[in-house]
């Protein structure tokens, strides 16, 4: 029986910190204008906490979000409001800079398929996941009549692991309008 590789927690940490160093994201931030100055945004604790450890506890609301970053971030009380204004479209156009650099960046070594799939030349991954937003993106995200969401839709090449189209719609979206074809 072949086991799994498990690498301690410092090697992930220390992989995570190579991939996004906490000098670029604040150097990005200041650069979208995200930060004009520091007082209890710390953009390198929002961006971990949204990133990393907000999406693994069963409480995913906002309210259990702005108490994960004041943990992360180790600061003292941090009003609602103050939290919920930072989510603006600079904020928006940081995280979306990040996630082209960091796609860019890939590389994983491996390019051509093996065992029973070696006679294609790729083979695509499509999924699509809903994201539950607040009921103000109603409008512009609609999940039904009272509640709004986003679906992300991927499409993943299995030989290179890397996301090959990505695209975000409402979530009332089907999957099949989206998927790629040709």
């Amino acid at each position: 029986m072949e086991s799994v590789y498990n690498p301690p927690d410092s090697v992930v940490v220390n992989r995570i910190q190579r991939a996004f160093p906490s000098d670029e994201l604040r150097e990005r931030a200041r650069v979208t204008n995200l930060i004009q100055r520091e007082r209890k945004l710390d953009i390198v604790a929002l961006f971990y906490t949204l990133s990393l450890g907000f999406a693994a506890g069963s409480d995913r609301s906002i309210q259990a979000f702005l108490e994960r970053y004041v943990e992360m971030a180790d600061c003292d009380e941090l009003s609602y409001a103050t939290f919920h204004g930072w989510f603006k479209p600079g904020f928006v156009a940081l995280l979306r800079e990040i996630l082209d650099d960091a796609i860019e960046n890939l590389d994983t070594g491996q390019t051509k398929l093996s065992g029973r799939l070696e006679r294609f030349r790729d083979v695509l991954i499509v999924d699509a996941t809903i994201i539950s937003l607040y009921q103000d993106a109603r409008n512009v995200y609609t999940l039904d009549d009272d509640r709004a969401g986003a679906k992300l839709h991927l499409t993943e090449s299995l030989s290179t692991g890397l996301p090959t189209r990505f695209q975000t719609t409402d979530a009332s979206t089907h999957e099949r309008s989206q998927l790629p074809t040709g």
